[in-house]
């Protein structure tokens, strides 16, 4: 019941924020109050009389106009934000795209989030090539365009070799969405050698082995779209989440410095490149402290969530930064602020976490 009262009320204060900051609500609300013909504002004033009071009516143009000046800014912000991840493009390519002779990459994508996108892209007619060191589970059974490919992303040989086979098999990959990931919770001083070496393997090295298997096929067409999935805990560090939360820094480090080399480097500027930070997704490693993230306002994702932006973005035909949810792009602005104001938000998150995660010892 909590949990729906909470999505509820994040989805009231969605709304309410979309239509207050609508710069064509807020613009034409503005003009019928101060310009607009008598006889429409005639009736509004009687359907709200407390318009007619010139204090009142004072005080609402005024909100307005800071309404319509935060709309605006954010609208242009969000504008030049796309182009500037499109190369400055005015728009996409939607042209060059056709669904039914694209071929996708997706690590990870026997099950959670992965599988999700692989069922999404196919049914856009995609040919999709799911590398996972697990077998197809039986959602994706039975899919002609889905094709399995066993490896272990962790191993650049075998990526490689994998690469090798899926162009003689399929043909040249045009979307590469790096997907694979893994997480645990534990102290610093509770991790061991070989998890780090291996969260470390999966959740970035990877990316840099499917990148150089499968990013010269692009360059040769200056055509792509690679998706790396990365996280809020890009831009902030955690208690119990050291780990996983270094990976994701340096995984959008790695996405920001692939971006301005396809455009520098390589002039491919017509390869896509999209990051997507989810927030909290509902999985079994955060059921210690669910209900502590949920009354402290911290919404959940549902692993669709995800999948969704995903498969819609690729979709668009252009890149982006994606935040998931929308508000939670505010974790980028984090890095900006005055250490100790960046101290207390984290101290906010890891106090709600470390008491109740199973590994936490008091005293």
């Amino acid at each position: 019941m909590a949990l729906v009262v909470q999505r509820l009320s994040d989805l009231i204060s969605l709304s309410i924020s979309h239509i207050a900051l609508n710069p064509i609500l807020t613009a034409s609300l503005l003009w019928v109050l101060t310009k607009g013909p008598p006889h429409i504002r005639e009736r509004l004033f009687s359907r709200f009389a407390s318009l007619r009071d010139p204090r009142r009516h004072g005080q609402i143009v005024k909100a307005l106009k800071w309404f319509l000046a935060i709309g605006l800014t954010k609208n242009i912000n969000k504008q030049l934000s796309n182009m500037s991840l499109n190369a400055w493009r005015l728009k996409s390519e939607r042209n060059r795209w056709i669904w039914s002779q694209e071929i996708a990459v997706v690590t990870g994508g026997c099950g959670g989030i992965g599988e999700l996108v692989v069922k999404r892209l196919v049914t856009k007619g995609v040919k999709v090539a799911v590398l996972d060191i697990h077998g197809l589970s039986g959602g994706l059974q039975g899919y002609s365009n889905v094709h399995f490919f066993s490896c272990d992303v962790t191993d650049p040989a075998a990526v490689k070799s994998t690469a090798e086979r899926i162009r003689a098999t399929l043909g040249s990959p045009t979307i590469l969405i790096n997907n694979a990931g893994i997480v645990q919770a534990h102290s610093i001083l509770d991790t061991s050698d070989e998890w780090l070496r291996k969260i470390f393997d999966v959740n970035l090295l990877s990316n840099w082995y499917t990148v150089k298997a499968f990013l010269p096929d692009m360059i040769a067409k200056n055509k792509g779209h690679v998706v790396t999935v990365a996280s809020t805990a890009s831009f902030s560090g955690i208690g119990l989440m050291a780990d996983y939360c270094s990976t994701k820094a340096g995984v959008l480090a790695f996405h920001e410095a692939l971006n301005q080399e396809l455009k520098h480097r390589y002039n491919a500027p017509k390869i896509l490149t999209t990051s997507v930070h989810p927030n909290w997704i509902r999985t079994p490693l955060i059921e210690p402290f669910e209900k502590a993230l949920v009354a402290a306002g911290n919404p959940l994702l549902e692993p669709e969530d995800v999948a969704d932006a995903i498969v819609r973005q690729i979709e668009s035909c252009s890149g982006a930064q994606i935040f998931l949810p929308e508000n939670a792009n505010r974790s980028a602005l984090l890095r900006g602020l005055p250490s100790w104001a960046q101290e207390t938000l984290r101290s906010g998150v890891s106090k709600k976490i470390l008491p109740s995660a199973p590994e936490y010892k008091s005293g």
